[in-house]
């Protein structure tokens, strides 16, 4: 079975999504989001299992693209 870890948009900013539980904080980025995402995740020894997601515009969760080795998200990168 897939764990998923969602990121979505909220009032305030952006939420993470673990087990259906969003998140009590919420966070500017949809970067801040999936780094606070994986802390949580690490501390549950999960991290290595979830596949993180975004809502989309179109309402479709969209898988969120790393940067490999680094686990930063590729729309947090600037070059």
């Amino acid at each position: 079975m897939q764990n998923y870890c969602d990121i979505v948009p909220d009032a305030t900013g952006w939420v993470y999504v673990i087990d259906g539980v969003h998140s009590t904080s919420y966070f500017h980025t949809v970067e801040l989001a999936v780094e606070a995402a994986k802390v949580q995740l690490m501390r549950r020894g999960r991290f290595h299992a979830g596949v993180f997601r975004r809502l989309g515009v179109d309402g479709k969760m969209a898988p969120i693209e790393m940067l490999p080795k680094s686990g930063i998200p590729k729309a947090a990168y600037h070059s």
